[in-house]
């Protein structure tokens, strides 16, 4: 009735690699890359923080649609210092903190739950300070 001793399937993550790419064809991963390399270049040439930003952002989600977490985690995370905001880019990163998280759980890591906790308690920080300023 109530299955308490049922045993549960794991939740498999979909952070792989093969999946991501093969829901992409060729012509749109070339496309992401290239959008990618403009957006770089654009921010190499720009100083304004706000536009650093949203370039940064732009990128790091670019990165999500590749499943270059390690990538995307690093542009997400230069566009919240540059501005903090609890957009797209935000939700974004905290997925990505969530699932390294449980890649650190899986593989009994606790060294790194504990980093990723922390990072992910940094961005509730954020979005605690957003929401204030909104006030």
């Amino acid at each position: 009735m109530f299955n308490f001793f049922k045993k549960k399937q794991p939740k498999v993550l979909s952070t792989q690699k093969s999946e991501v790419k093969s829901s992409l064809s060729s012509e749109q991963i070339e496309q992401i890359e290239q959008n990618i390399n403009q957006l770089l270049q654009q921010i190499d040439q720009t100083d304004d923080a706000v536009v650093l930003a949203a370039l940064c952002e732009k990128a790091g989600l670019l990165y999500c649609q590749l499943d270059r977490a390690d990538f995307a985690i690093e542009y997400l995370e230069k566009s919240l210092q540059h501005k903090k905001s609890i957009g797209e880019g935000y939700k974004a990163l905290m997925n990505l903190y969530n699932h390294k998280r449980a890649d650190a759980a899986q593989n009994g890591s606790m060294h790194d739950i504990d980093f990723w906790m922390n990072k992910m308690d940094s961005m509730r920080n954020i979005a605690k300070q957003v929401t204030v300023q909104r006030d």
